[in-house]
């Protein structure tokens, strides 16, 4: 019970610090991934990255129907 209500805490401080800041956490996932893909198409390489990404997305989503 002790354990339960410690854990409940911990992920509604969690949620509500997301909450709290979305609109950066927003922010900076934008950037990161603007970041990512920019330097991906200078190398080459985002065909083969979106490849994997949807290859990874096909599996986690067949997984779940």
């Amino acid at each position: 019970m002790v354990t339960t209500f410690i854990a409940l805490s911990i992920l509604l401080a969690s949620a509500l610090l997301v909450v709290g800041n979305l609109r950066m956490v927003a922010v900076d996932t934008f950037d990161a991934v603007a970041t990512y893909t920019r330097r991906a198409r200078k190398n080459g390489q985002l065909i083969r990255h979106i490849a994997y990404f949807a290859l990874w997305l096909m599996i986690f989503i067949m997984s779940y129907t």
